[in-house]
């Protein structure tokens, strides 16, 4: 079913007020996160803060100077575990984050689809789709790491920093040359975010491969860039002012800050991928419930 860009927001809203509960995976991934980040951060500070006679150093009695020595010493003399930890810790993070996406992305399908979901609809597309969907996230996480290209030519060319006090011209020419590079990937990174920005949608929605997932959403994107782009900044405006509030906002009330920041999880993240949905399914053509044709809603809705 056709819907022009309008339409899918107003019904996009309407099916995400309708299904309040989407937010739930977001939560529990935020959740589960929470506390890998803690153990993570509790395993290694004990990693790096253990001295060579098996002792625990308190960092409060050293300098900032010394707490970056201890740091760098005890990183380098446990290389291997330090490097095994922080990457199993990546992966677990990205597993769980795979997981509950793919979870709400199947709730968000549902609700478009009948006007309701729920969290047994969760459930079963997290079980189908995490695994590639995890895959998908691992592969764009390369390509966006392939850009670190654009700054080489400037690193080389910055060479030793020392160099700027010796030859302070061919110095600031090589931060110019290394400036524009990371320009050139700062464009990059967001023109690839647009590109494959439904690849996570199609993975779940059309059940798609990993790789097949990737080429779809380029593919949608060329066709559909306007609305791609009107979305993107949706979600990127929304997200903004959410952090502003959260910034901005002063109490001393631990509540009232605690809700605060719980906008982006609770309405901000379900609404935005209530309406990526809606733009795929509808730009696809797949079916789309209509709220006026729901007996709770009037026919003039």
């Amino acid at each position: 079913m056709y819907e022009d860009f309008g339409t899918i927001l107003s019904r996009g809203f309407n099916s995400w007020f309708r299904n309040l509960n989407i937010c739930i995976p977001f939560i529990l991934n935020f959740l589960i996160n929470m506390f890998t980040y803690v153990l993570f951060i509790g395993l290694i500070s004990v990693l790096l803060f253990t001295s060579s006679t098996g002792s625990i150093i308190d960092p409060a009695t050293l300098s900032n100077k010394e707490i970056l020595s201890v740091l760098w010493d005890g990183f380098s003399d446990n290389f291997g575990l330090s490097l095994f930890l922080i990457l199993g810790f990546s992966l677990f993070v990205i597993f769980v984050h795979s997981f509950f996406t793919a979870g709400a992305i199947g709730m968000a399908k549902k609700a478009s689809e009948t006007g309701d979901a729920g969290i047994f609809d969760m459930l079963v597309s997290s079980s189908k789709n995490t695994f590639r969907l995890f895959l998908a996230v691992l592969l764009t996480t390369l390509l966006l790491l392939v850009g670190v290209i654009f700054i080489v030519p400037g690193a080389f060319a910055v060479g030793d920093l020392s160099m700027l006090i010796q030859n302070p011209e061919a110095s600031v020419k090589g931060v110019m040359a290394l400036g524009i590079g990371f320009i050139l990937w700062t464009a990059y990174i967001v023109i690839l975010n647009l590109a494959l920005s439904l690849s996570s949608y199609a993975i779940v929605i059309d059940e798609l491969g990993p790789l097949e997932a990737l080429s779809e959403s380029f593919r949608f994107f060329t066709n559909n860039k306007l609305d791609v782009f009107l979305i993107w900044i949706i979600t990127i405006g929304l997200t903004t002012i959410g952090g502003l509030v959260n910034e901005f906002v002063n109490s001393g009330n631990t509540l009232f800050t605690l809700i605060i920041s719980l906008i982006p999880i609770v309405i901000l993240q379900p609404l935005t991928a209530v309406l990526w949905t809606r733009l795929y399914m509808a730009r696809k053509g797949r079916k789309l419930y209509d709220p006026s044709d729901l007996l709770s809603y009037p026919d003039n809705f």
